[in-house]
C-alpha cells in the first residue's frame, strides 16, 4: 500500500510540474501601462492639426514638466502644452497638447516626459488627419484569437503554434491598402486572456504588437476569451481581467476613483457626424472565470455600463450617427437597439453564420472571425448615414479562392530604387474608394511623379522618401502605377499657374474607369465631387491632401454607396481652399 501510495505522490508531483509555466520562443511581455493611461494602441486619438489632444498621466500629484512629442521613425513633432491638470478625484493627471501645423497625415507614437517619472512612449496611439471626411469608410474585425484557436488543455495545444497570426497578417494587408479611416476589432483579440505568464505565451503583447501592424488606427473591445478564464486551466478568476488592465486599460478599473466609477472599460469616440461606442462583453458564469460576481454579474452587460450607455447616447447631438461595438450580446440587452437610440450594432463571437440584415434600420450584424476565416467588413457613411457592405476574406481561402486582393511589386520596396512599380488586382465585389500605397524609394531631395493616382505626400527621413499615393481600384479592377524621381535632384519644377480641372476622360462615360486630371498651385486639402442635376453629391471620386502640381484621380463610376452612376448629364467640382473648378460629364448605360 505504501509503495502505490509514493507512486501516486510522484505521479502528481509529475503531472504539477508538466503544467508549471516554461521557457517558449523569445516572446516576452509587450508594453504594460505606466505613465501614459490615453492615447493607447488600442484607444487611439484621431485629430487635425490644432486640435488639442487630451493625454491622461498617471503619475504623482506633485509632477512637474509635462512635455509631449509624437514620433514617426526618427522625425518628431514637439507639442505644446494646452491645459489641463492633476485631477484628485480620478487620482491622474488630464493634460491638452496641440497638434502643431506641419504635422503629415500618419499614425504616430506618443512620448511624455515629466519631473517625477522616465519618459514614457505609447505607440501606434495618434492619428493625425488633414480634416474629416463626410465621406469615407471604416473596418470591422472580430475574433482574432491570437496567436491560435487551440486550447492550453486540448490535445495537440503548442506552444509553438501561431497560425492565428497568419490568418490577421492575411486581412492586415488587405486593409492596410483599402485603408479605412479606422478599424474596430470587436473582442476575443487573444485565445486564453490568462496565458500571459502561464506557458510563457506572452499572447496579449505579441497581439500588441500585430495591431501595430495596422497602418490606420485600431480601437478594440474586450470579448470573454479576452477577460475570461476556464477553470480547467490553473491561473485563478480574474487573472486575464487583470492582464487585460495592463496592456490595454485601466488599473483603477480594479478599485474605481469617485471621479471614473467604472469597473467595466467602456467609451465612446467621434469621427465626424458618426459617434461610436465601444462596450465590454465577456462570461463569468459556470465554470468561465466566475470573478466577483457581485460587481460583473454573470454575463455582459451590467446595469453599470447600460447606465452608462444611456448617458453617453443622451449626450450625442442631433443629425449624428450612433453606432455600438461589442463582442458578444450575452444577455439579450441589444435585442432593440432602437430603443437604446442606436443606428447600429457590430459584433462577432459566432466567427461563422447567418450575420444580420445589412438593409435593416437599425442594423445589427456579426462578422466572420479573422481566426479560420480571415474576414473583415466595410461600413460607409455619407454626410452621417451608415451603410454596411457584406464580409470579405482576405488571403484567398479555400471556400472563396477570387474573393481577394493583392499588390505585387516589380521590386523589394525598401528605399533603395529611383522607380518602382505595383500591380494591384482587386477580386473583391467592392470599390476601394480611398485605398493608398506607400512607396519608399532613394531621396536626393528628388522631386517624384506618378502615372496613375494622386502623391498625397511625402516624408523624408534617412536618405529614403515615403511617397503616399492615393490610388483609387474598383471591384474587380486591375491597376498598374508607377513612381519615379524626375527632374534634376533638388530642383522642383515651377507649380502651376493656376488651379484647374481638365475635362474628364472618356465623356461620355459608357462604364469602366474614369480619368480626371487636376491641378493645384500649392499642395492642400482638395475634394472633387460629382453632382446631379439637383445639385446633390453622388459620388466623391477624391477628397484629402493633394500635391502641388498634376495630380491624376482615376474613379470607377461608382456612386459613394457603390452603385454605379445612372444615365444622364453631371457636373464634376474641384474645391480647394484655393477656389472651384467645374466640368461636364456625361453617363451612357
Amino acid at each position: 500500500m505504501r509503495t502505490w501510495s509514493i507512486l501516486a505522490v510522484l505521479l502528481a508531483l509529475l503531472a504539477l510540474l508538466a503544467l508549471l509555466p516554461r521557457p517558449a520562443a523569445a516572446w516576452t511581455y509587450g508594453d504594460t501601462l505606466t505613465v501614459i493611461w490615453k492615447p493607447l494602441p488600442n484607444l487611439p486619438a484621431i485629430l487635425r492639426p490644432g486640435d488639442t489632444l487630451t493625454v491622461w498621466a498617471k503619475t504623482s500629484a506633485a509632477a512637474s514638466g509635462f512635455d509631449a512629442t509624437l514620433r514617426f521613425g526618427t522625425l518628431t513633432w514637439p507639442l505644446t502644452r494646452a491645459g489641463g491638470g492633476w485631477q484628485p478625484t480620478q487620482g491622474w493627471w488630464v493634460l491638452g497638447f496641440t497638434v502643431p501645423q506641419d504635422v503629415p497625415e500618419e499614425v504616430f507614437d506618443l512620448t511624455l516626459t515629466c519631473s517625477t517619472s522616465p519618459p514614457d512612449t505609447v505607440r501606434h496611439a495618434v492619428k493625425v488627419i488633414p480634416a474629416f471626411k463626410s465621406d469615407f469608410y471604416f473596418a470591422q474585425v472580430s475574433d482574432t484569437h491570437l496567436p491560435s484557436h487551440v486550447f492550453s488543455s486540448d490535445a495537440g495545444f503548442s506552444v509553438a503554434d501561431t497560425t492565428g497570426l497568419a490568418d490577421f497578417d492575411a486581412v492586415i494587408d488587405d486593409l492596410d491598402f483599402i485603408h479605412p479611416e479606422f478599424v474596430l476589432h470587436t473582442g476575443d483579440l487573444v485565445n486564453e486572456g490568462e496565458l500571459e505568464e502561464y506557458l510563457s505565451m506572452y499572447e496579449m503583447g505579441r497581439a500588441q504588437a500585430m495591431l501595430e501592424r495596422l497602418h490606420d488606427p485600431v480601437f478594440l473591445v474586450s470579448g470573454n476569451h479576452d477577460i475570461g478564464g476556464w477553470d480547467a486551466t490553473p491561473p485563478p478568476p480574474g487573472t486575464s481581467r487583470k492582464d487585460w488592465w495592463r496592456y490595454f486599460g485601466w488599473p483603477a478599473l480594479a478599485n474605481p476613483p469617485a471621479g471614473f466609477p467604472y469597473h467595466s472599460q467602456v467609451y465612446s469616440f467621434d469621427y465626424g457626424l458618426l459617434h461610436c461606442i465601444g462596450m465590454e462583453g465577456y462570461q463569468n458564469s459556470g465554470g468561465y472565470d466566475d470573478y466577483l460576481p457581485a460587481i460583473y454579474g454573470s454575463n455582459s452587460m451590467t446595469q453599470e455600463e447600460m447606465n452608462w450607455l444611456a448617458a453617453d447616447v443622451a449626450a450625442v447631438p442631433s443629425g449624428h450617427a450612433k453606432l455600438a461595438f461589442y463582442h458578444y450580446d450575452f444577455s439579450n440587452q441589444f435585442t432593440n437597439p432602437a430603443a437604446l437610440g442606436l443606428d447600429g450594432l457590430v459584433w462577432g463571437h459566432l466567427h461563422s453564420g447567418a450575420e444580420g440584415d445589412r438593409t435593416a434600420t437599425p442594423f445589427s450584424l456579426m462578422c466572420p472571425s479573422v481566426i479560420d476565416n480571415r474576414a473583415f467588413r466595410i461600413l460607409r457613411v455619407h454626410d452621417g448615414v451608415i451603410t454596411p457592405g457584406p464580409s470579405h476574406r482576405a488571403g484567398g481561402t479555400t471556400g472563396t479562392p477570387t474573393d481577394s486582393l493583392s499588390v505585387t511589386w516589380a521590386g523589394a520596396n525598401d528605399g533603395t530604387r529611383s522607380a518602382l512599380t505595383a500591380t494591384i488586382v482587386n477580386r473583391y465585389g467592392e470599390d476601394w474608394n480611398y485605398s493608398h500605397l506607400v512607396f519608399h524609394l532613394v531621396d536626393h531631395d528628388s522631386v517624384y511623379s506618378v502615372n496613375r493616382g494622386i502623391i498625397q505626400q511625402i516624408i523624408r527621413q534617412g536618405g529614403k522618401a515615403a511617397i503616399y499615393v492615393d490610388c483609387p481600384v474598383g471591384a474587380g479592377r486591375t491597376l498598374t502605377l508607377t513612381v519615379q524621381a524626375i527632374g534634376p535632384a533638388g530642383v522642383p519644377p515651377p507649380a502651376p499657374a493656376v488651379l484647374g480641372l481638365a475635362p474628364p476622360r472618356p465623356n461620355p462615360l459608357r462604364g469602366g474607369d474614369l480619368t480626371l486630371d487636376f491641378t493645384l498651385p500649392a499642395a492642400g486639402p482638395a475634394r472633387i465631387g460629382v453632382y446631379d442635376l439637383a445639385g446633390r453629391r453622388v459620388a466623391t471620386p477624391f477628397e484629402g491632401r493633394a500635391e502641388a502640381g498634376e495630380n491624376v484621380v482615376v474613379w470607377p463610376g461608382r456612386t459613394d454607396s457603390g452603385a454605379a452612376l445612372a444615365g444622364g448629364l453631371y457636373f464634376v467640382r474641384l474645391v480647394t481652399p484655393l477656389g472651384e473648378r467645374r466640368a461636364r460629364l456625361v453617363v451612357l448605360r
